[in-house]
């Protein structure tokens, strides 16, 4: 075995949202109308995204985004408060709690 074969799969990060958080997030994203219409259909798939990563021995890190300071964050990094600025915003969570992954 290699060295790359012997490291686990890098930890990864999965935007999570509050139940009462939902409706005032799908208002702010941009693409909140591609999102499912309500939280508990969000959760189910959201919970069924994580365990596949699990399976594959992923770390699974939960980023919680909070309407209240999600749109200022994606302001201070240049981006927009949907698709995009979550993926930034969970990788830049992810980065700070394992550091750059190789």
């Amino acid at each position: 075995m290699t060295n790359s074969e012997d490291k686990p799969p890098p930890a990864v990060g999965a935007y999570w949202i509050k139940e009462e958080d939902y409706p005032a997030l799908l208002q702010l994203f941009d693409d909140g109308d591609k999102m499912p219409p309500n939280w508990k259909e969000w959760l189910k798939m959201a919970e069924e995204m994580e365990q596949g990563l699990k399976a594959y021995g992923h770390v699974v890190l939960r980023v919680y985004i909070d309407p209240a300071t999600f749109p200022d964050w994606c302001a201070a990094h240049g981006t927009s408060p949907g698709s995009t600025g979550r993926r930034k915003f969970v990788a830049a969570a992810v980065t700070e709690s394992y550091g750059r992954q190789a």
